[in-house]
């Protein structure tokens, strides 16, 4: 699928979610851009760590499992398990959506997303991450999803930046260009 179908499977499975939560990843970049600009394997969508017994009490059938980064091996999850922000991703069993969804957490402070590498220093109010696609559909803002993304280094992520970039205002061009290195391979592009 090459289209935004692929999220009304997670419009679907938030409907009835109480908390904050964010189309994340590539897909967040192609609300973004108002088009989809490479295939996905899956969905990733951002809740706030702090939320955890609202992500239990709502996704019971089926519970998501936890995933781990490195391995990609699955393990139940039990409610009221701390997860942490960054390492820890939540899946859902392959047969339980149309496409995979990964649900990955959010440290954040009262009213702010806090970036969980930047020692609690990278901070930005919850209301300017959040970004609404003409149906509705919360995602995260593209500085934010280049922020994690220019860690990885993967032809994906220099894909995503190079297609995404151009079409950032100077305020967010500001905030991203001050918030990776000088040296980084994206910096020149920022000014």
């Amino acid at each position: 699928m090459d289209s935004f179908d692929q999220l009304r499977a997670v419009r679907a499975l938030f409907d009835g979610y109480p908390g904050s939560y964010w189309v994340a990843g590539g897909w967040a970049l192609d609300l973004f851009a108002g088009r989809v600009r490479r295939p996905h394997s899956d969905v990733d969508v951002l809740v706030l760590a702090r939320d955890l017994d609202q992500v239990a009490a709502t996704f019971t059938k089926p519970r998501p499992m936890v995933q781990h980064p490195e391995s990609d091996t699955r393990r139940p999850w039990e409610p009221g398990e701390q997860l942490t922000p960054g390492p820890d991703a939540l899946v859902f069993p392959d047969d339980a959506n149309p496409c995979p969804i990964q649900i990955l957490l959010a440290a954040s402070d009262a009213d702010e997303w806090v970036f969980h590498r930047g020692r609690g220093t990278i901070r930005k109010p919850l209301t300017e991450i959040t970004l609404m696609s003409p149906d509705g559909t919360p995602y995260l803002a593209p500085e934010i999803v280049l922020l994690f993304k220019s860690r990885g280094g993967r032809p994906k992520d220099n894909d995503d930046f190079a297609d995404v970039a151009v079409l950032l205002d100077a305020d967010r061009r500001h905030w991203l260009r001050n918030r990776i290195a000088p040296d980084h391979p994206w910096f020149p592009a920022l000014r």
